[in-house]
């Protein structure tokens, strides 16, 4: 299996050679290089799709893993730390070949698709280079094998989406929209950077597989609190790129980029991202770490929701849609629903790539028009584009049949089971928020198919001096719309084939007896072995018996309290892993379903639950409880859909009620999600108006008080300078001066006296002479 090391090197190079290639020559070759890109990413999905078939279908082993690195630099032998190395390496596993041939399959039919969508562009060739760092940037991220070189990949996602979204630079929105997206995931980098240090503090690596061999075995000084805190900051690195709340702002306006960039943002790379990295570090998240992921999660999902139903802009409901979808992803790895979040990662992204793409079309041979007040009756007009964005529109909204229906019922019967196990009351916000927002979604996605495809054009409704396009055309009539060419058709075909539950699994009800979650499944947590030491605070316990149940722990045991009883070499030193109010009731209750699920694995192993058995009671709890709630969760889901689909086709179909009149009664509730709960406005009062403020505060300091002080000191130094300057002038150089006139003076007169002549001399002896005599002769005679 050596060779896949090699290939996976080979997956990695070709978008980079691609991306060089035509950042330099894109203008000296044919069409400015596009064959090229395609066929550097077509080879790029060969290869992938030759390592999935032969560690998925081939060799299948789920707890198949192949790594590989190298020193990447080397300090020696640092005090106080010992050999100090950084390594940069490559991790293949299951999870990694399952997202090299998503990455690139769904980067080689947006390329296919941008070959048709952007002919005519003056900055085609750099284009398709730039689709080219980015494909590189995010196949680095998944084939990544320590903490150290995803973050290097993971800010080239950031630095390639800034190209991408401002690739209209000359439009105002769109250069605004590629900083707000630079600088909103700034915060969640540093975050995530931060996180980083605190493990590496503790571990001196990177290395995901070393960091969790020193957690499972204790190998550390480090308190759950600090644990915890790694866990939430890494954490903050998907809550920027995957954009979850309250950082989630900048993803909707990034479509101001070309619409093939959206769907490979919002479907394959930047926002794929966030959810695979909170994936790769499941096993170290502490039970308090989880539950701010899942309430992140939740809180996310609805929220966007909620803002989605009143968006004109068919792109931006799209995109809200596509916070909602990573919300549902993050809720499910923060409940324990670890394989069924990745799921929903891998449909979510053919279906959504699908209606990003559909939507390209739709806007395409609209002349660029992405208001969907001024669409309708494309139905006959587009039928391939209809066909294929309806069916993926029924696998965002989980209709059965549909792949989206089984990935994402999957995540909410780990809602219910989460809550379950967790005793209840505000946990089972979870799943409420996670039901609710199924249900705006296909109402909001119903919506969406009606005012487009339905009813009758309303192109001539729109106001005049509306919309201006990318490409600078000007508006057309609509019965100039036509199908796209086959080049945009194409993807949009194979995406919607891959949005049906046959690829997944033969059961259009359970995703659970598919292939993924068969390969794909939730690891053994590491925290659980861990979190044992002397200097934490002391809960007596009773050993666990892995096989077949477990005994009973003392009462007083919080459910969260399960996780720190694993492996426990002194059971009179445990940690408390959960919350600190006592659930004795859900302990218990947590427990009986540990039990239940293990002596049903052994029981009935592969007849009815599809899953790994855990030594974590609390990972067994969930899991059971989980298993439990997969029929209560379609039965609620198929209701709540069923409900949103309804509300869309007696507002917009049959007209039973009407939107505008219904809108102007609610009109605060109307505005605040059309306004998408102010967050703009409250960033901008808030944030931006704040750090403004500081930053004339900091200018009026410098420049009253630090200037001040510098200039008043200037001032008298000036002064002194002046004072010292008279001193020179008049003392030290009057005296200097008079010196030299007394010496020029009193030279001029012995120049007259010392000629240099015997006569002149002999005459001033003859003179002295005379004088002595005259003078002694006076002095005789007084």
């Amino acid at each position: 299996m050596h060779n896949l090391i090699q290939l996976s090197i080979i997956v990695l190079l070709l978008p980079l050679l691609s991306f060089v290639l035509l950042i330099f020559f894109n203008r000296r070759l044919p069409r400015n290089g596009d064959f090229l890109a395609v066929g550097m990413l077509g080879a790029t999905f060969a290869i992938s799709a030759w390592i999935f078939w032969n560690v998925i279908v081939v060799g299948y082993d789920p707890a198949f893993k192949l790594t590989w690195n190298f020193n990447w630099i080397d300090f020696g032998n640092v005090p106080g730390v010992g050999p100090l190395k950084i390594k940069m390496g490559i991790l293949i596993d299951n999870l990694t070949a399952i997202m090299l041939a998503m990455v690139s399959l769904i980067s080689l039919l947006v390329h296919i698709y941008s070959t048709g969508y952007m002919t005519g562009d003056k900055y085609y060739g750099r284009y398709f280079a730039y689709l080219g760092i980015f494909t590189f940037s995010m196949l680095g991220i998944v084939l990544s094998d320590s903490l150290f070189s995803i973050y290097i990949f993971w800010e080239l996602v950031g630095l390639s989406s800034y190209l991408l979204i401002g690739f209209f630079f000359e439009k105002d929105s769109a250069a605004d929209a590629q900083k707000k997206a630079f600088l909103t995931n700034r915060v969640g980098d540093i975050g995530m950077l931060l996180g980083i240090l605190i493990l590496y503090s503790q571990f001196h690596t990177f290395g995901y597989e070393e960091i969790y061999e020193h957690i499972k075995a204790g190998d550390f000084h480090m308190s759950q609190a600090w644990l915890t805190a790694a866990g939430i900051l890494l954490f903050m690195g998907c809550v920027g790129k995957s954009a979850q709340f309250p950082l989630h702002v900048w993803l909707p306006d990034a479509m101001e980029g070309p619409t093939p960039v959206s769907a490979l943002i919002h479907a394959a790379t930047m926002v794929a991202a966030g959810v695979y990295f909170v994936a790769r570090i499941f096993v170290i998240l502490t039970v308090d770490a989880l539950h701010v992921i899942a309430f992140i999660g939740a809180i996310t999902a609805f929220m966007a929701a909620t803002i989605a139903i009143t968006q004109h802009d068919i792109k931006r409901v799209l995109a809200y849609s596509t916070v909602s979808q990573l919300g549902y992803m993050v809720l499910g790895l923060g409940v324990g629903a670890y394989s069924a979040a990745l799921f929903h990662l891998l449909t979510h992204a053919f279906f959504k790539a699908c209606l990003f793409l559909g939507s390209g079309a739709i806007i395409h041979a609209m002349h660029h028009e992405q208001d969907m007040r001024w669409m309708g009756g494309l139905s006959k007009k587009m039928p391939w584009t209809f066909v294929t964005f309806t069916l993926a529109t029924l696998a965002l909204a989980g209709l059965p049949l549909t792949s989206g229906f089984m990935s994402k019922d999957a995540i909410l019967a780990g809602a219910l089971g989460f809550a379950e196990v967790e005793g209840g009351g505000i946990y089972y916000l979870i799943p409420i928020l996670g039901f609710f927002s199924a249900m705006l979604t296909a109402f909001y996605m119903g919506r969406q198919i009606w005012l487009v495809f339905f009813g009758e054009s309303r192109t001539h409704l729109k106001p005049a001096g509306g919309h201006d396009d990318h490409h600078g055309h000007d508006e057309h009539g609509h019965h100039e719309v036509h199908e796209v060419p086959w080049a945009m058709r194409m993807p949009l075909v194979v995406l919607a084939a891959l949005s049906i539950f046959a690829v997944y699994s033969p059961d259009p009800l359970d995703g659970g007896k598919g292939w993924f979650m068969h390969l794909v499944q939730t690891p053994e947590t590491v925290v659980t072995a861990g979190m044992v030491s002397e200097n934490m605070s002391a809960h007596p316990v009773s050993d666990v018996q892995h096989e077949p149940g477990i005994e009973e722990p003392e009462a007083d045991l919080h459910i969260g309290d399960l996780a720190a009883i694993e492996n426990t070499p002194d059971p009179e030193h445990n940690e408390n892993l959960g919350s600190d109010h006592s659930t004795t009731a859900a302990h218990v209750a947590a427990e009986e379903h540990a039990v239940s699920h293990n002596a049903e694995h052994d029981g009935h192993q592969g007849e009815e639950h599809h899953g790994p058995v855990f030594s974590d009671p609390r990972q067994a709890a969930i899991a059971h409880a989980t298993h439990e709630n997969h029929d209560p969760a379609i039965m609620y889901s198929s209701i709540m859909v069923a409900l949103g689909i309804g509300l869309a086709l007696i507002v917009y179909a049959f007209r039973f009620i009407d939107p505008e009149k219904t809108a102007q009664r609610i009109r605060p509730l109307y505005l605040y999600s059309f306004n998408k709960w102010y967050w703009d406005e409250i960033y901008d009062a808030t944030f931006i108006k704040g750090s403004l403020l500081i930053s004339k505060l900091l200018a009026w300091f410098d420049s009253n008080i630090v200037d001040g002080i510098v200039n008043g000191l200037g001032a008298l130094v000036r002064r002194l300078g002046t004072a010292s300057g008279n001193f020179d002038r008049y003392v030290v150089d009057g005296l200097v001066n008079f010196t030299a006139f007394f010496i020029q003076t009193s030279g001029a007169a012995m120049k007259k006296i010392q000629t240099g002549k015997v006569q002149t001399y002999l005459v001033m002896v003859l003179v002295a002479v005379t004088g002595y005599i005259v003078y002694y002769f006076l002095q005789v005679m007084s």
